[in-house]
């Protein structure tokens, strides 16, 4: 006897069959369509959320086992300019899943970026935009957010565009990004490193980006921390060293907040001097779409002098960067400063140093000396001269200068030296300069050429004894009727001075009786009469 299966089971088996056949045929033409669906999806997700034009020169999709997508020549344009593409990917891939080919998804787990460009035109609200004409389109129901757990960026360019078009973009180029959980409307985090060009070096850096600002980009926020390693100086003129830094951000892209703090172990100046230990710590403004830094504080220290700057760091356009800075330096040490010009092991002079003084430094390939313009005002104290000749010559200078000039326990070489000066084109003008020891005071003002050491000064020297006490014997007393000759603004003896020679070579004339008196350091005393130049 055979058994007939129940009409409703017949219906069951008969509606499987039916659904199969329908998911099948739904299955085969979404196959047969899926390129086109996936790029009409992309598109309009892309327009829809930069509110621009988008184009893709390529698309391919493998729906089984698993479907991926594999894209080029992906541009998105800038609404105010569709004559620039705001981000141009090269290609990309990404995975949907099994069930990718049946539903638009909510979220991505990753995708793969190849050669991206970020470009950023200037902040010009006057522009029109490209297509003022252009017809708006129709309204579509909008699509669901989408959110990507991760996007990883192989080789990424961010070009930040001058306002004159003549002139070059500013240049980031990130070998390595990694973008986190990037959706609509919501801020990113970020993990990167690039290879800065100069100074060459490596910078390591992550944080949080966005949501982008489209209607101005210099608005979008971001914040993070950085680590600058390895960094060479030696490409810079006038200056070497290998900087490392490590520091923090925050703010809008176009003002950024930047703190943190810099060590360069080994800096040297035009390689000229010694290489000295300098740290700083900073804080400053940048303009994260021109470049330009407004230093806040900065405190620095060489060896261990501090020294507090603050200023800008302005990009000059095919050029580099003006430095303007105002530098004070009330507690420093005159041996620190010395250290970068003198290779010296012992330095030629130690004490306490106040330093004021602004600085304009512009681009340009020739050393930091020659190119730098620098107004000054130092004081040091209670110097102390490391060089047994110039301690010698000037404990003689303070025993005359107190009267005592056969007394070889009276004097000092410890002396106090204030000067007012102007540095440019690698010469110092000197319009004040004083310098005192014990009983002995100088005045003068001239030039010093620092490369070469060229010196060039005139002025009057001040002693507290009168011209007859400053000899012993029979000088003493036949000078004694020419005392008030040289008794002058107080002091007991004036005579006019001039040095000239070089730094390591001074030549020291002091005119009495309109005869001049030579003395080089370093040399043995010859004195000479000549005829005179007219006492300045």
């Amino acid at each position: 006897m055979t058994l007939k299966p129940p009409p409703g089971k017949w219906l069951l088996v008969l509606s499987l069959l039916l659904i199969i056949a329908l998911l099948s045929g739904v299955l085969l033409w979404r196959s047969l369509h899926v390129d086109h669906f996936t790029r009409a999806w992309i598109l309009r997700s892309l327009s829809e959320r930069f509110d621009a034009e988008v184009g893709l020169a390529d698309l391919h999709v493998t729906p089984f086992p698993e479907m991926s997508v594999q894209g080029r020549g992906l541009t998105i344009y800038h609404r105010e300019r569709r004559d620039i593409p705001f981000i141009h990917i090269d290609a990309f891939t990404f995975h949907l899943g099994v069930l990718g080919i049946f539903r638009v998804p909510h979220q991505i787990r990753g995708i793969g970026v190849q050669n991206m460009t970020i470009t950023i035109p200037p902040r010009d609200k006057s522009q029109p935009p490209a297509h003022p004409s252009e017809p708006p389109r129709p309204a579509q129901k909008p699509l669901p957010a989408i959110v990507v757990g991760e996007i990883v960026c192989d080789d990424t360019t961010l070009l930040i565009l001058p306002k004159d078009s003549a002139k070059p973009p500013l240049d980031w180029e990130i070998h390595a990004l990694n973008i986190y959980h990037a959706g609509a409307e919501q801020s990113m985090e970020f993990r990167g490193t690039l290879t800065n060009a100069k100074p060459e070096g490596e910078i390591a850096t992550q944080g949080t980006f966005g949501p982008w600002n489209l209607d101005d980009k210099g608005a979008t926020p971001v914040s993070g921390t950085y680590k600058f390693t390895n960094a060479d100086l030696g490409p810079f003129p006038g200056i070497a060293g290998i900087l490392s830094s490590n520091g923090k951000y925050s703010g809008p892209l176009d003002t950024l907040e930047v703190s943190g703090e810099t060590d360069t172990p080994d800096f040297s100046l035009d390689r000229a001097g010694k290489r000295v230990p300098l740290h700083t710590e900073y804080s400053a403004t940048v303009d994260g779409l021109t470049g330009d830094t407004y230093l806040h504080p900065v405190r620095a220290t060489l060896i261990r002098s501090v020294i507090v700057a603050d200023g800008s760091v302005v990009k000059v356009p095919d050029r580099g960067h003006n430095i303007s800075l105002t530098i004070h330096a009330p507690d420093a040490r005159i041996q620190d400063i010395l250290a970068l010009a003198l290779k010296a092991e012992t330095p030629l002079l130690t004490g306490p140093a106040k330093i004021n003084a602004k600085l304009f430094l512009p681009p340009g390939k020739i050393k930091v000396i020659e190119k730098m313009t620098l107004d000054a005002e130092v004081s040091i104290e209670n110097a102390q001269w490391n060089s047994p000749k110039i301690r010698e010559e000037l404990e003689s200078l303070s025993r005359h200068g107190e009267g005592k000039p056969g007394n070889q326990e009276s004097g000092s070489s410890v002396s106090d030296l204030k000067c007012k000066f102007h540095l440019e084109k690698g010469v110092i003008h000197f319009s004040n300069v004083t310098f005192s020891v014990p009983g002995a005071r100088i005045n003068l003002a001239g030039n010093y050429a620092v490369p070469g050491g060229a010196l060039d000064f005139q002025g009057v020297i001040r002693l507290d004894a009168k011209v007859s006490q400053m000899v012993t014997g029979i000088k003493s007393v036949l000078l004694k009727p020419f005392d008030p000759l040289f008794s002058k603004n107080g002091a007991g003896t004036e005579l006019p001075v001039t040095i000239t020679g070089t730094a390591h070579n001074p030549t020291f004339r002091v005119t009495i009786f309109h005869k001049t008196f030579e003395k080089t350091t370093g040399k043995k005393e010859e004195p000479s009469a000549r005829t005179p130049t007219k006492p300045q």
